[in-house]
């Protein structure tokens, strides 16, 4: 389900309301990282990751968060408004290669992993992120119903959310595999 048209009219409201609530901040002072993220403890059941790596109720994870003002600029500066996935993937690990290297630097000292929710698990694949299916509740419809508001808002036709229904998922990468493959050695 996709909000009705008038009700995006209140989204960049809504969104911005939302990073203020969760302290949501641009990977970048400067503001030029596709990624914001928060610091948050995880308060689910153990998730044993694909690399060995387990994440526990109480660790401090890395929640990953698209900065929609990010893409805002992008269009301004390209006017045909042409930004395939594998662009936007390109700029992602650019500031996945950056976030290691703070990491490696001593920021972010304790994280376990970074996590996120995605409508595009497959680029989130590629990228590295194990992927699960979120469970069906409540805040998973909220949430579809918020990040399907902000894709119509950027942009997209309401005939390709339909076309090709997409699924939320959640997208989980570990400290150690962060490290592995955007580490300095990997720049």
């Amino acid at each position: 389900m996709t909000p009705p048209k008038f009700i995006l009219l209140l989204w960049p409201a809504i969104d911005k309301l939302l990073r203020v609530i969760r302290r949501i901040k641009p990977l970048k002072a400067d503001s030029s990282s596709i990624i914001s993220l928060d610091l948050r403890r995880y308060n689910g059941r153990p998730i044993m990751l694909n690399d060995g790596s387990e994440v526990k109720t109480g660790d401090i994870i890395i929640e990953l968060h698209m900065d929609n003002a990010w893409f805002k600029t992008w269009r301004k500066l390209d006017t045909k408004a042409s930004h395939s996935l594998s662009e936007i993937a390109w700029c992602l690990k650019q500031d996945l290669r950056f976030l290691a290297q703070q990491v490696v630097n001593g920021m972010y000292k304790d994280v376990v992993a970074l996590h996120g929710c995605t409508l595009h698990d497959k680029e989130a694949k590629r990228l590295g992120f194990q992927v699960k299916d979120l469970a069906d509740t409540l805040w998973k419809k909220a949430s579809y119903f918020y990040i399907a508001g902000l894709t119509l808002r950027a942009g997209k036709k309401e005939s390709k959310l339909k076309k090709r229904p997409l699924e939320l998922k959640e997208a989980w990468l570990s400290r150690a595999a962060l490290l592995t493959r955007y580490g300095p050695k990997h720049q």
